[in-house]
């Protein structure tokens, strides 16, 4: 046992089982193999992980069969290998007696030379077509380069380099792999910055600046600026968690990404209008993703990078801890936008503002702010209520519509799911004996076929299982973790660790499929007294047929319960 790399804990409840390869934590549930444990560890999807493992140990992964797809992964690898060129390029170039307007304007903004190894930066010579030339010496094809996105054709047919005297910052995968680049001009010249455009390795809308480094690093929370400079520089300065959203609007895969990263996402924009607005369409975004969303307010004109140079790490550090919640930084935007002096001004701000109140739906949370609003205006606790009950109303009308039907379902649902997540539990306990004893094979099969199992998802597994055992290759529980769903991983691993230390597999089998067999039978018999409780909507036939299925459920539950060994009997009959 060990403490869990996972969640904080004093008392170690992290358990590996070797020689079933799996891991397993008591205290917060989550387990697999070697491939779930990296998925976790460094916040990968199961692909990513398998993926990376794979590169650590240069094991070439099988290739589709698909012409179109070899294509694209050729392609993809093409361009990969082209950005590291690239960026090695421009890292160089730097260095060089042409890069050093570039080295002078990171010594003025405090950047040293350890970050700028750590972020990979570099110079675009100021030519027409240096790093052109540079790849070309390299063997690499016109085409893959005009898929780099690095090379543009111009009107004359001519290759030229899209960036061109720019300061230039590597775009990384949550791997570490260089998948674009952006570059910044270093005179009045615009566009200041440009991006990488889309290609198979880069889509702005879906990567974020620095998350390579800040996925590891967020415990807690992630912090997220809008530039290349905010990000790095907060970096520096020890600030960790920090990612750029390369543009001002988050959009919805990169809500969703920080999501996998964390639950509580800080907002630090610039303080200009611009910058508002982009926090406001950023904070609706995140929300709808399942964020805890907060902002983090910088003085006029400042943005993260002049603070954290000027006050330190601690003061911003401050500042994020201090950060407002989504409510209340809504309302004192709407706030700035009303001269409050005039009572025709007031009123419509404190109508904006109950509107921002509907919103929320914790009933507390919203009391709070209900009375914190009276209190602050001057108006009654009465009248701020009713404004945002008026406006509530209708939803709550709908919801609680809803939440009747549902309810009277949910009794219904829940009265018969209860049963069935126990059987389903059962299955999940054959299947995982199952791979820790292919021998129990023809025992599992007679009283298992594939479509026998009431899990959906067992049969999907089971029908993996059967196919590998019977063509000779068979399962191991570390393979069973490749099969089963991530979501499921966790409970396969517990079952393997807590469940599955049997003397006599073939006995255990038995006396679990006993007891599925029991849970079954009384489900079913519990289905059909309560059809037969509502007998005026039924036909005469169905009301024999069910009494008749009745008393044969009734003798079949009796059987099992008086016959310890029903599973070997029942086997024995067929």
């Amino acid at each position: 046992f060990g403490l869990c790399p996972f969640h904080r804990e004093k008392t170690p409840s992290f358990s590996v089982e070797p020689g079933k390869q799996i891991f397993y934590c008591f205290g917060c549930g989550k387990g697999g193999n070697v491939i779930h444990f990296i998925s976790l560890a460094e916040r990968l999807d199961f692909a990513d992980a398998v993926k990376l493992l794979a590169d650590r140990a240069k094991i070439p992964l099988p290739e589709s069969d698909d012409p179109r797809e070899k294509e694209r992964t050729k392609l993809r690898q093409q361009v990969q290998d082209i950005n590291r060129i690239a960026a090695r390029f421009f890292y160089e170039a730097l260095r060089s007696g042409q890069g050093e307007a570039a080295a002078e304007y990171l010594r003025k903004r405090g950047i040293t030379g350890d970050t700028v190894r750590k972020f990979g930066l570099g110079y675009s010579y100021d030519g027409w077509d240096n790093l052109y030339e540079h790849l070309k010496s390299q063997g690499i094809s016109d085409e893959a380069m005009l898929a780099s996105g690095l090379v543009i054709k111009g009107s004359s047919g001519r290759l030229f380099d899209r960036f061109r005297g720019r300061l230039m910052f590597p775009i990384f995968d949550i791997r570490g792999t260089v998948i674009g680049f952006g570059g910044r001009v270093l005179d009045d010249s615009l566009p200041k910055y440009m991006n990488s455009p889309e290609t198979v390795l880069y889509n702005k809308r879906k990567h974020l600046y620095a998350l390579n480094f800040a996925k590891n690093n967020g415990g807690d929370q992630i912090i997220v600026v809008e530039g290349y400079m905010d990000a790095i520089s907060l970096h520096q300065h020890g600030i960790t968690n920090v990612v750029a959203s390369l543009g001002t609007a988050l959009t919805d895969s990169q809500a969703r990404l920080l999501k996998k990263y964390t639950d509580e996402v800080i907002i630090s924009y610039d303080a200009d209008t611009a910058g508002q607005a982009a926090t406001l369409r950023g904070l609706e975004t995140l929300s709808d993703a399942g964020c805890d969303v907060r902002v983090l307010t910088l003085p006029e004109g400042r943005d993260p990078d002049d603070y954290v140079r000027e006050y330190g790490a601690d003061k911003f550090r401050w500042l994020a801890n201090n950060a407002l919640p989504l409510v209340e930084y809504k309302i004192r935007v709407i706030r700035k936008q009303h001269d409050l002096s005039a009572t025709g001004e007031k009123i419509k701000f404190l109508s904006r503002a109950a509107d921002v109140l509907v919103k929320v739906e914790n009933a507390l949370e919203r009391e709070m702010y209900i009375k914190k609003l009276a209190r602050e205006y001057e108006v009654s606790e009465e009248a701020m209520h009713s404004e945002v009950i008026r406006r509530t109303r209708p939803a709550a009308v709908r919801r609680t519509k809803m939440s009747k039907t549902v309810g009277t379902a949910g009794k219904l649902i829940s009265a018969a799911e209860s049963p069935k997540e126990k059987i389903i539990h059962g299955e999940r306990f054959v299947l995982s004996l199952l791979c820790v004893d292919n021998s129990i094979y023809d025992v599992v099969k007679e009283h298992f076929k594939i479509g026998d199992y009431v899990g959906e998802e067992n049969n999907r597994i089971a029908g993996i299982i059967y196919g590998r055992i019977e063509e000779g290759s068979g399962v191991s529980p570390a393979e069973l973790m490749n099969i089963v769903s991530d979501g499921e991983s966790g409970i396969f691993a517990r079952i393997l660790n807590d469940e599955c230390h049997c003397d006599d597999n073939e006995k255990a089998i038995l006396g679990k499929i006993r007891d599925i067999e029991l849970m079954k039978t009384e489900m079913r018999r519990d289905q059909i007294i309560d059809l037969l409780k509502n007998k005026s909507r039924l036909s005469e036939n169905e009301v024999d047929k069910l009494e008749s299925e009745l008393r044969e459920l009734i003798q079949e539950l009796k059987r099992i319960k008086e016959n310890p060994e029903y599973g070997k009997e029942r086997r024995g009959r067929r």
